[in-house]
């Protein structure tokens, strides 16, 4: 009876220390409000923030997240007061500063019109003759931006740009495929026009979006391999896309 109780409490013993050996720090990370790929004021912190946290989850670390303007973002981050900073876009100076995983996301910006118009094109050349939306001060890709035969009408932001678009005020538009699908999903002004709009292939630019980890934090090496390993994990179970269908991000063929 004794040597029973010794096994029993020898093995309750070495299962708590090796639960506490596997459990994971939580990791602190940081974006600023970027709808719908992250912000404070969406459910889950917006789909990308969630498809983050179910890698990390995958891998045993629990997440939080805080949202601050980019450039204090990425001040904290570099500076060890946060471990990641997410929602970045790939650079040579950035990639020298952080620790950069593989990518989780890719922003597409596309040409957009009314799936009642019948515009295609093969080269910008083609699209000279149609007023192109874009807004004010984002860069789009490096030959629309040098395009100064388009014709070019400014907007504020993406939703006064999609507005134009549904009021025939302008034949296109560029914006990101995911603002685009939010925006439509959720603008009181814009909800009856959710099905009307085609996405003109191929994209006009594709941009892989990372996580960066702060090379500032020890075991930032391990995190960032834990995170890859993760999400590729995700990925093989199923559980990626079915968060990507759970935001509506899933399915194609409901904005084409």
């Amino acid at each position: 009876m004794k040597k029973s109780l010794l096994m029993i409490m020898t093995f309750l013993f070495i299962s708590f220390f090796a639960g506490l050996s596997f459990a994971q720090e939580t990791i602190r990370l940081t974006s600023n409000n970027w709808e719908p790929y992250a912000s404070e004021k969406l459910p889950d912190f917006g789909f990308t923030s969630e498809l983050i946290a179910s890698a990390f989850e995958m891998a045993g670390y629990p997440t939080e997240f805080r949202f601050y303007p980019w450039k204090r973002a990425m001040r904290l981050t570099m500076n060890g007061k946060c471990d990641a900073l997410y929602s970045a876009y790939y650079s040579e100076d950035r990639a020298a500063t952080y620790a950069i995983s593989e990518p989780y996301i890719h922003s597409n910006v596309y040409l957009a019109t009314r799936k009642g118009r019948y515009i295609r094109f093969k080269s910008l050349v083609d699209l000279s003759e149609y007023r192109i939306g874009v807004v004010l001060g984002y860069t789009n890709s490096p030959e629309f931006d040098r395009a100064d035969y388009l014709q070019k009408d400014k907007a504020m932001n993406d939703l006064q740009n999609l507005k134009k678009l549904m009021a025939d005020r302008v034949d296109l538009i560029v914006i990101d495929r995911y603002v685009a699908i939010h925006h439509l999903k959720t603008s009181p002004y814009l909800i009856e026009n959710a099905g009307d709009i085609r996405f003109l292939e191929p994209p006009l630019h594709s941009s892989p979006v990372h996580v960066m980890f702060s090379k500032a934090v020890p075991g930032h090496e391990k995190r960032l391999i834990d995170f890859n390993r993760g999400l590729k994990l995700m990925k093989e179970e199923g559980k990626y896309d079915r968060i990507m269908q759970k935001h509506g991000y899933m399915d194609a063929e409901e904005v084409q």
